[in-house]
């Protein structure tokens, strides 16, 4: 087996790229189409707003690679550019799991939204059929380890997501929120979040409008509030108290001559609060120069998100190590998982090489006397056979035995399925030109440094 995870984050790809790469990527659909490419055998996918990731148990590293770069350039087409994704093979793999679901590679450290939505990948993907037992132990392996570095750690004392920043500046601005004329733009991830810290301020007043009406009304109806049309959004919010904007959009859905006309035609001297979340921004700057309103984007909300930031900074290290740990556990598992089959594929496959052998050369030596051969003639040679192979295979299983409770034995594993063909020729087959074919291409691929399985 060999893990391979490709992805965008917030930093290698801009917004609209990461929406799309990761639009309906894990539907139980999307999920089957990835499981039926070559070589694959599980697969899950974490998408959320700040990163899309593929992560596959495949036969070897390149079939794996492969099959997530085909997936992207089916949800990008001609848009696909290898620049927006990154690719991690085996243990970085892990790890990389590891190191995201510890929020060590979130917008935010800290923020421990991602907790929850690697949750989902790996319940996503067990109902479609396509998390089988290596991702299920990775996945939840991460969760918990997640979770303990947000309880027993300095990372989650003070860890906040934009949204609670968000959230939290409202509150600053808006004394009595719970009383408050509320509008949510978008009934995303994000805005569902937002929408249960309103619900727990006892938030009585809210109103849903997005570009997509069943998406607003779906949210709505979830925690009790009224459904807008998007094109009523100006109205809406000229109304309100409070809005909180977190929609993907190119270009800003709030304008200022807009705005500052509906709220003439309301006659309305009510103090707004705008709160963009948008990424890109939602709402023009100008907005915020209307009289009456005040406008916090996100600038501003990094700013307070940093906030405690050199507390949690701290944990780092602690983290790390937490991290290193699971990993050496996952990896032992693997290899506990793995090394005990190895071994016996190497032997089947010996015997299998010998009993071939062995015939051959029982014919020649019969051909060579001119007469049949004994029962104790031939089973000296059988003997003999099987002798030379354990031999041969004794110091490879030896080595691999020892390596078995090490964390870097995953490697070993691999290599010795790769080395001696068990999963080019496995015990019982013959070579044949697609085959060795292959198999020129996978030593290719290693003398370059491209396989680990």
């Amino acid at each position: 087996m060999s893990l391979v995870c490709m992805g965008a984050n917030y930093r290698t790809a801009p917004v609209d790229i990461r929406a799309r790469a990761g639009a309906n990527a894990d539907t139980p659909e999307t999920l089957a189409r990835l499981t039926q490419a070559d070589g694959v055998k599980e697969a899950a996918v974490v998408s959320t707003c700040n990163r899309v990731e593929v992560l596959l148990d495949a036969k070897t590293d390149r079939l794996g690679a492969q099959a997530a770069e085909d997936f992207f350039r089916v949800q990008l087409g001609e848009d696909f550019d290898g620049g927006y994704f990154y690719l991690y093979r085996g243990r970085e793999a892990a790890e990389h799991v590891f190191r995201v679901v510890c929020s060590l590679d979130s917008q935010v450290l800290g923020e421990a939204q991602i907790l929850g939505q690697t949750k989902r990948a790996q319940e996503r993907a067990t109902e479609a059929g396509t998390c089988g037992v290596t991702l299920t132990k990775l996945l939840r392996q991460a969760v918990h380890l997640g979770k303990r570095v947000h309880t027993e750690t300095a990372l989650g004392s003070d860890s906040v997501s934009l949204s609670t920043v968000a959230f939290k500046e409202a509150a600053r601005r808006v004394p009595d929120v719970a009383q408050a004329s509320i509008v949510l733009l978008g009934a995303g991830e994000m805005a569902r979040l937002m929408a249960r810290y309103l619900e727990d301020a006892g938030c009585q007043h809210v109103v849903v409008s997005s570009r997509t009406p069943e998406h607003a009304q779906a949210l709505a109806r979830e925690m009790g509030a009224t459904a807008a049309p998007f094109q009523d959004r100006y109205s809406v919010v000229a109304h309100a108290d409070l809005a909180f904007s977190m929609v993907s959009a190119e270009e800003p859905i709030l304008r200022a001559p807009e705005l500052e006309r509906e709220r003439e035609i309301l006659c309305s001297s009510r103090r707004l609060a705008i709160i963009d979340i948008g990424v890109p921004r939602n709402v023009e700057p100008g907005c915020g120069l209307l009289p009456g309103v005040t406008l916090v984007d996100q600038a501003a909300l990094d700013g307070l998100a940093d906030e405690g930031l050199a507390r949690r900074m701290r944990a780092v290290g602690t983290v790390e190590t937490m991290i290193q740990e699971a990993l050496e556990d996952y990896l032992a598992w693997m290899q506990e998982r793995y090394v005990v089959p190895t071994i016996k594929d190497m032997y089947a496959k010996g015997d299998v090489t010998v009993a071939r052998e062995l015939e051959r050369a029982q014919k020649g030596l019969s051909k060579v006397l001119g007469r049949d051969l004994s029962e104790e003639e031939r089973a000296i040679l059988g003997a003999y056979g099987t002798a030379v192979m354990k031999k041969i295979l004794h110091g490879p299983v030896v080595r691999l035995k020892k390596e078995a409770t090490t964390a870097d034995s995953y490697y070993y594993t691999g290599a010795a399925r790769y080395l001696f063909g068990l999963e080019t020729f496995p015990p019982g087959t013959h070579h044949h030109p697609r085959q060795a074919s292959e198999d020129s291409q996978d030593a290719v691929d290693l003398r370059q440094g491209d396989s680990h399985g």
